[in-house]
């Protein structure tokens, strides 16, 4: 029973993200700002009177939550967000033709035990997989990352260490067999046999 309600709650979210925002006329070009238990609810509505812009902030003793979402003026997701004390636990951004550009997870939600940072996905345009891994911040990657092709078919394996060193790769045949895998020295030079 509560595996059924955890699905049904799952779906509801997701198709009412999937639905695009609210539309109300009669805030046409308006902030709408209230009070909240713990906290506040912001929205911005473009002059059509699309929702464009809302953010939901609650405090509860020390714990700081807020979840953000952008739309674009016809409705479709831009960006939805979640954060706990400042730091983003989980995040989706879309490309404008509704396609998912990127997912993002933080570890301590995904794998507390893996390296630190956000469990990134990265999508095409068309949704299918580019590559995906932990990052530290925008630009450092720590462990295992994938890469794909433009089909979303599995081409490579690299592994970096926790300083973002490029340790070792694997490059996948199109016909999915791991190749043989190269290690590379902290300078970037590979290990040859």
């Amino acid at each position: 029973m509560h595996a059924r309600s955890l699905v049904l709650a799952f779906t509801f979210a997701l198709l009412s993200t999937a639905a695009g925002a609210e539309v109300n006329p009669s805030l046409a070009g308006q902030a709408v700002v209230k009070p909240i238990s713990g906290g506040e609810h912001r929205k911005e509505y473009a002059p059509n009177g699309q929702l464009i812009y809302e953010v939901i902030e609650q405090a509860s003793g020390n714990e700081r939550k807020a979840t953000e979402r952008e739309w674009t003026q016809d409705g479709s997701p831009l960006r939805d967000q979640e954060f706990l004390n400042g730091t983003q636990m989980r995040a989706t951004f879309w490309y404008m033709n509704g396609q998912v550009r990127e997912k993002h997870v933080n570890q301590a939600l995904r794998d507390p035990k893996g390296p630190p940072g956000d469990y990134v996905e990265y999508f095409s345009d068309l949704g299918l997989p580019q590559a995906s891994g932990v990052m530290q911040g925008q630009f450092k990657r720590v462990g295992l990352h994938r890469f794909y092709d433009e089909h979303g078919k599995l081409q490579a394996e690299q592994t970096y260490d926790a300083s973002g060193q490029l340790v070792s790769e694997k490059k996948i045949g199109a016909n999915g067999v791991a190749g043989q895998e190269q290690g590379f020295y902290p300078d970037g030079s590979r290990r040859l046999p």
